[in-house]
């Protein structure tokens, strides 16, 4: 009876365990979805000052800027800011906005302005119904470009970090992408 239990009890934990493996896999390929991601770049002179103040920003969704050969070979190519977007956990045919980040040195409202149109640009095309987003209340000045935007304040809520000693204030944003591609005028947002 031994021989026949011992196989038995090893099959079935070996079932069971790639069997959830199985079935992780699957939800993760469902509900996963499509992550996003959109760098800004920024070419400067090889010979540059380190001033920032005052630069013009052009925006382009092409890999290299219409310009001269000869004068693109005198630049250098930097990534100075980054966005994703990936599916709602929670709300379908839904976005999230995640890992938006500017290089310091550069101007944050102008680079995360553009950055998030490419993000909203990308949820209309895509027909997403609503974008939505979380800053704490570290971040006044990224909230202030969501609200430049047109996001809407949706929930302001307490998080706690380390047990009851330590609680921060996040704050959810969100936006309708349909809404807000109507209203571009209004909201003064050039391409």
């Amino acid at each position: 009876m031994c021989c026949i239990a011992i196989p038995v009890v090893v099959g079935l934990i070996l079932f069971t365990t790639y069997g959830s493996y199985f079935n992780k896999s699957n939800e993760l390929a469902i509900r996963g979805g499509s992550n996003m991601c959109w760098v800004a770049e920024i070419y400067e002179p090889l010979v540059h000052n380190g001033l920032t103040q005052g630069l013009e920003i052009d925006q382009f969704y092409n890999d290299v800027p219409k310009v001269d050969k000869k004068e693109l070979s005198k630049m250098r190519r930097k990534v100075v800011g980054t966005v994703s977007c990936k599916n709602h956990l929670i709300m379908e045919n839904s976005g999230w906005i995640y890992r938006l980040a500017v290089c310091p040195k550069y101007p944050f409202r102008e680079i995360a302005e553009h950055l998030i149109i490419r993000v909203l640009e990308n949820a209309y095309d895509n027909q997403l119904f609503t974008i939505e987003t979380a800053t704490s209340e570290c971040d006044e000045s990224i909230r202030e470009v969501y609200l430049k935007l047109g996001f809407t304040l949706r929930l302001v809520y307490h998080k706690q970090i380390i047990g009851n000693t330590l609680k921060i204030m996040k704050s959810q944003l969100g936006i309708d992408p349909f809404e807000w591609n109507q209203n571009r005028e209004q909201i003064k947002v050039e391409l």
